[in-house]
């Protein structure tokens, strides 16, 4: 019953088509009116928990996206304790480091997550958290179980030139701020070939048995939303508003327990 509610909700969303032609890039300015994302979710009987299945205590780890650190999840860490769950964050620290080097830290949490809980592990990563979520899920099919990303580049990993002209900016400072020739400590973002990280344009998917789902916004000012799209169509759901205010969107956040009870639905019968 729980299964048929969900797609009945979410079916309207799923309705997307992975187009790349053109040279459509983000209007930034749209990011502006984040603030409004968080209103209506303060605003929203979802907030509270009302209106949406309710969770089953298993364990979902939340990953911050790009020049952001676990703080930026903590509204929804708290809300999906509200409904029934057990959130916890990624431990990455801030998320401007290494591809590779976050991975490794992020399944590093995910494995600790799985041996305290005894439960597989479902994920939501925003943005460049995403994909991070993407990339251990890819790699270990046997703890992770689920995997939502929300306006996540899974097809290329590309953003609004402002955005990488920041990051370029602050891999400079860090740079000529560490003392010690030659030596970089802290996060640094690598956006060269310095790096193997800059010739990872697209993650594979995950196994069949790691449920997916792609939330992405049309009105996305930082991801161009077209790379924010899963290749299988069904797994895409648009839930509209800006790029930063995904991790406080009301729409998102009822896409979230919908899709979370579904897979949890789905686990129990095939484990029946």
């Amino acid at each position: 019953m729980v299964a048929a509610r969900t797609r009945s909700d979410t079916r309207s969303r799923r309705r997307a088509t992975p187009a790349h032609d053109g040279p459509e890039r983000p209007f930034i300015w749209r990011e502006v009116l984040w603030p409004l994302d968080w209103l209506s979710l303060r605003l929203s009987p979802v907030y509270l928990g009302f209106g949406v299945p309710r969770g089953d205590g298993g364990p979902v780890v939340l990953v911050p996206g790009f020049m952001t650190a676990d703080f930026y999840m903590v509204e929804m860490y708290f809300w999906l304790q509200r409904i029934g769950y057990n959130p916890f964050l990624s431990g990455i620290g801030l998320n401007a480091g290494c591809i590779h080097e976050s991975t490794q830290r992020l399944e590093n949490t995910v494995d600790d997550v799985r041996r305290k809980t005894g439960r597989p592990v479902r994920m939501i990563g925003h943005s460049l958290g995403g994909v991070l979520a993407r990339r251990v899920a890819l790699h270990r099919p046997d703890i992770v179980t689920q995997l939502i990303s929300l306006g996540s580049p899974i097809r290329s990993l590309e953003a609004h030139p402002i955005l990488i002209a920041t990051a370029t900016l602050f891999q400079d400072r860090v740079k000529h701020s560490t003392p010690g020739e030659g030596t970089v400590r802290g996060p640094v973002i690598y956006l060269d070939d310095r790096c193997e990280c800059s010739t990872d344009h697209c993650v594979p998917a995950p196994a069949s048995s790691v449920r997916r789902a792609a939330l992405y916004s049309r009105e996305d000012g930082m991801i161009r939303w077209q790379n924010c799209l899963e290749p299988d169509t069904s797994h895409n759901y648009e839930v509209g508003g800006t790029h930063i205010g995904l991790v406080f969107n009301p729409r998102v956040y009822r896409a979230i327990a919908n899709l979370l009870a579904e897979g949890a639905h789905v686990s129990r019968r095939q484990a029946a």
